[in-house]
């Protein structure tokens, strides 16, 4: 079964942004699932042929529309033998889950400008992805085609896990050592109260550092889970 993406794109519409879109999405699926020409051809071998194959192994196809895909060299659509619309007009015909991207705002092209073998690109839905919320749109479209490309499983190394608890206890005696020192300098301490009032913001400082830097190794823990399921 076919459960693979294919990126479709013209590199002088959309090269740098597929680039981006390509590096994004191995961060949710395994590279092998994901085909674009500069990446899986190999040198000597057919353009041709490669595209087809590929094709033929994909059940999505992201169709990228940047804002010359229908002007300058993008009026090579309605040539026949033009590859961008060989790609899509072959995974229409076999009614693949196509996906027309929208780079930074740029509009979907309407019946009237492409050739009547694409113009049912027209009814597909549509996904806007702008680079100011990139990764964001990009998670977005990975969740949208997960039940058909299966995600990227990220293993989970017990060192990882280790360094963490390790982390966390060391910031726990942190904050303890911190607490410890306020209580000090005004129960145990013969200091003046100037010296009190220090100790007792350079503890106040440490507890503060310390839940701060617990807050945020929490934080980067939950995102990563929030990505991996997604």
């Amino acid at each position: 079964m076919s459960r693979k993406i294919f990126i479709s794109y013209r590199r002088s519409d959309a090269s740098d942004f597929t680039v981006a879109l390509y590096n994004q999405l191995r961060e949710h699926f395994d590279e092998s699932d994901i085909f674009r020409d500069i990446n899986a051809i190999q040198p000597g071998q057919q353009f041709a042929q490669v595209l087809e194959e590929s094709l033929d192994s994909c059940a999505v196809v992201l169709v990228v529309i940047g804002p010359t895909w229908i002007s300058g060299a993008g009026q090579r659509l309605f040539e026949e033998q033009d590859w961008v619309r060989q790609e899509i007009a072959r995974a229409l015909a076999r009614n693949l889950r196509v996906i027309p991207l929208l780079a930074n705002g740029t509009k979907m092209p309407t019946n009237a400008q492409l050739p009547l073998d694409l113009q049912p690109l027209c009814k597909r839905q549509a996904l806007n992805i702008d680079n100011a919320r990139f990764e964001y749109d990009v998670a977005k479209l990975a969740s949208a085609i997960k039940d058909i490309v299966p995600v990227r499983k990220r293993a989970k190394t017990s060192m990882g896990s280790g360094w963490d608890a390790v982390f966390k206890a060391i910031l726990l005696i942190l904050m303890l050592a911190s607490i410890g020192l306020i209580v000090w300098a005004w129960l145990g301490s013969d200091g003046q109260f100037l010296e009190k009032v220090t100790m007792s913001l350079l503890g106040l400082g440490g507890v503060a550092g310390g839940w701060a830097a617990f807050t945020r190794q929490r934080w980067i823990e939950l995102r990563a889970n929030q990505i991996e399921q997604v």
